[in-house]
């Protein structure tokens, strides 16, 4: 290597320098595109800056404050008129959960020696969307309570936290049926749908006295799940995406006064001491097989995967409906079982 070699490669790189190298370009002209770029890569970081801030929050809206649906079936009469047509019995009932929020739900009673199952909706959705599910289980002899979570339906509530105060509620509805229902603690299972599952399997982890749980179509984070379904949504590429993830889930942490990291079924599932029964669709577009997949490879107890060929999200129950009941009720007959 030359000494004028040398002399460049130890030279600090400036603007100046940087000129030099460009012959064919007087120094002048070389200063001003460097200017201009250097603008240009300002101009860009404040862009997606702009973007960062634009679209979190609204984002965090979907995560923590999300558009209802189902809401006319609620309200419908006839719902409630074909039940009782169908010569089955239920009461309106209305219970505290920890921190004051009233809960709404139906309970479907069949006798004081019988075991309870509490059926947990899915994010937007309500008590409704999972009757078939809690009719199935009076029928066959089980206590059955369906409510609609905190923010849902005709419960109170402003904000949905996908298990961090849901696991609560649960608990407070459950020690609620016992103070007013006399129901056997012993002999509890829980049914949960989508983020249904999700808290159902955290209620598990934190309570070894659950049981047994059916949980159909969970997702194994709640971080993840949120990333992958903006992305699906979305297409951004990931150096837009992560930046306004971050922060929408910061937001959603602000809101919703809550944790979204916390929010982990499958790191909990270690914990789990009662059978588990995981249902999952193939052809699932918002919460993929393979949540449901490490949820099972993370559970160290009794516990089976039942993987249904193309269906959607949520939807084996339809889809598979003689299949669907039958394994229901054999799981919670076999697991709910009273003991000699």
């Amino acid at each position: 290597m030359n000494e004028d070699n040398k002399e460049i490669n130890q030279t600090p790189i400036t603007e100046s320098t940087a000129a030099s190298w460009l012959p064919k370009i007087d120094r002048e002209h070389a200063s001003r595109w460097l200017k201009l770029a250097g603008l240009f890569a300002a101009g860009a970081a404040g862009s997606l800056t702009l973007l960062v801030g634009a679209a979190s929050f609204p984002l965090s809206g979907l995560l923590v404050r999300p558009k209802m649906k189902r809401v006319a079936q609620l309200k419908s009469h006839r719902l409630r008129e074909f039940i009782k047509y169908a010569g089955i019995e239920y009461e309106d009932v209305q219970m505290p959960s920890f921190d004051g929020t009233q809960l709404h739900g139906w309970w479907f009673e069949s006798g004081k020696d019988a075991a309870t199952v509490i059926v947990i909706h899915g994010v937007r959705k309500n008590r409704t969307d999972v009757l078939r599910a809690a009719l199935a289980l009076h029928h066959a002899g089980f206590n059955a309570l369906v409510f609609d979570g905190r923010g849902h339906g005709n419960s109170e509530g402003y904000y949905v936290t996908y298990g961090f105060n849901e696991r609560r509620d649960v608990e407070s509805v459950i020690d609620w049926l016992a103070n007013h229902k006399a129901i056997d603690k012993t002999r509890i299972g829980l049914v949960g749908e989508s983020m249904g599952a999700a808290i159902a399997l955290q209620v598990a982890a934190a309570n070894d006295w659950i049981g047994c749980v059916w949980a159909d179509s969970p997702f194994a984070s709640l971080r993840r799940i949120s990333h992958e379904f903006i992305q699906s949504a979305t297409r951004l590429p990931n150096v837009v995406l992560h930046p306004v993830m971050w922060t929408a889930r910061q937001w959603a942490n602000y809101r919703g006064s809550f944790d979204i990291e916390a929010i982990e079924p499958v790191a909990l599932a270690p914990q789990i001491k009662c059978p588990v029964y995981l249902v999952h669709g193939t052809g699932d577009e918002l919460i993929a097989v393979r949540h449901s997949q490490e949820i099972y490879e993370a559970l160290t107890i009794e516990k089976e995967l039942w993987i249904v060929d193309g269906v959607r999200h949520a939807k084996a129950a339809r889809h598979a409906k003689h299949d669907y009941r039958e394994r229901l009720l054999k799981f919670f007959k076999t697991k709910l079982a009273k003991s000699e």
